[in-house]
């Protein structure tokens, strides 16, 4: 196995991460990679409509697992309630509130809103509040502010470098864009050395799905696929140019729940495409860019495995489900995949 996954063009971080993950796996109560490998799961029941084998493989999240994903911690009611089952709703109904899920989207999303017709969870709906600030109590509200800030900044750098006046975009923006996300860099990883990743985990979900005028359109669309995406989209920035990775720190992340499993591939797709010729290390794992080799499919697969996620194949399938969904206008009506 091991010869295996050393052909199949494997970073050396990833070998240390291998490493560490075989010696230590007993170690970690509340490993998210394994929590990814149940998601994953998960979406294959879904397709398959096994709907009760979901929900039993999502116990194992919510009963192993303080933190789960407001998109999962959806996902899991959207499930329940498509197979009518309020129990299980009714937990879930709970779990959303505590991850940050506004009331206004449980209520919108033509799944979920089956939950104000169930006695049951009359009483988890009438506590919404005093579970709202468990949420809040459970996240760093001073970092989070300060990740808005730089995300602010990050992102009227980037519309002027996209927007601005032709002739300065790579004179003058593009500059001042290099530089800043060098600066941003600088910050984000004294942040993660001293807090973790700055994810949802760490500082929860944006507050622009806390206003329904601003997030109603998206939500509606899309469906609910809630998400923090600040910290992830400003090193996107920094890693459009060939740099040196911190795919050490990334990974330790990955397991901890502080940087989602897809996030770090798409970071290491970055990497792959925009690193330096011979001495570029790094491989994809088809998240956001894709290896333009077709053959390189099989080590892709085992890099994707390594960290949870589905095959390119599993991949390609939602993608095109969740199209036919939107096309369709029937996002919000549908239970989300990855």
């Amino acid at each position: 196995m091991y010869l295996k996954l050393f052909n199949s063009g494997l970073t050396k971080w990833t070998w240390v991460f291998i490493i560490l993950f075989l010696l230590c796996n007993e170690a970690f109560g509340q490993n998210y990679i394994e929590y990814q490998k149940i998601i994953s799961r998960v979406d294959d029941d879904i397709v398959a409509n096994e709907l009760q084998r979901a929900t039993q493989r999502l116990d194992t999240l919510h009963n192993q697992y303080d933190f789960v994903f407001a998109k999962h911690c959806i996902k899991a009611l959207q499930i329940c309630c498509a197979n009518n089952d309020s129990v299980n709703a009714c937990k879930w109904l709970a779990k959303c509130f505590k991850q940050g899920v506004p009331l206004w989207i449980v209520r919108n999303n033509e799944l979920t809103q089956k939950v104000f017709n169930y006695q049951l969870t009359a009483h988890t709906i009438n506590s919404y509040d005093s579970l709202r600030t468990i949420y809040k109590s459970s996240i760093n509200i001073d970092l989070a502010r300060q990740i808005d800030s730089l995300m602010t900044i990050d992102q009227r750098k980037t519309k002027r470098l996209n927007d601005g006046f032709i002739l300065w975009r790579y004179t003058i923006y593009y500059p001042q864009w290099l530089r800043n996300n060098k600066r941003q860099f600088a910050l984000l990883t004294t942040i993660i050395d001293k807090y973790g990743f700055p994810g949802e985990q760490l500082i929860g979900l944006p507050s622009e799905y806390e206003d329904s005028a601003t997030s109603y359109k998206n939500i509606m669309f899309y469906g609910p696929h809630l998400y923090e995406g600040k910290a992830y989209i400003m090193l996107i920035h920094y890693y459009s140019n060939s740099r040196k990775d911190i795919n050490g720190k990334l990974l330790k992340n990955v397991l901890n729940g502080n940087l989602p499993p897809y996030q770090y591939g798409a970071l290491n797709d970055f990497m792959a495409l925009y690193g330096k010729g011979r001495n570029n290390m790094h491989s994809y794992y088809n998240v956001w860019h894709t290896d333009p080799n077709e053959n390189n499919i099989d080590s892709i697969n085992a890099r994707r495995a390594l960290i949870g996620l589905s095959t390119n194949e599993s991949k390609k399938r939602n993608n095109v489900l969740w199209f036919e969904q939107r096309k369709n206008k029937v996002a919000n009506a549908s239970i989300i995949l990855e």
